[in-house]
């Protein structure tokens, strides 16, 4: 990995943890269970397919480094995601953690498929 490589992904990210920052502060807290951060997470695993449908051939390409491994990994947050988890586990909130941990993984992983279809859809129109 050379430096110009290294100063995208550092940009991204810190664009990525800025705009996660900004949207946690518009995010109203409603209830107890962490919605703010499962929209963060979602949106930010949506965000990667979209990115890694439109990388798919160059994945060292500048764009790609800054826009997925440094924005969408500083934007989504694994740290608060086991937060929120840990948090309802110690307090014997089992039903959040599971459906917290379930709802985040499925919403995740389709969230990352969705937008890598979408990419393949949008280009695969005449």
């Amino acid at each position: 990995m050379n430096s110009k490589q290294i100063s995208a992904i550092f940009f991204g990210g810190a664009v990525g943890a800025f705009a996660r920052w900004a949207l946690l502060e518009v995010l109203p807290i409603v209830t107890q269970w962490p919605w703010h951060i499962l929209i963060i997470n979602i949106s930010g695993s949506a965000a990667l397919g979209i990115v890694v449908g439109l990388f798919t051939k160059n994945r060292n390409d500048l764009i790609f480094l800054a826009a997925g491994g440094g924005f969408c990994g500083a934007f989504t947050t694994f740290s608060s995601f086991s937060v929120e988890i840990a948090s309802s586990i110690k307090t014997e909130e089992y039903f959040d953690a599971v459906s917290f941990l379930t709802a985040s993984v499925i919403g995740g992983l389709a969230a990352y498929q969705i937008g890598k279809f979408a990419v393949k859809q949008v280009g695969a129109r005449p």
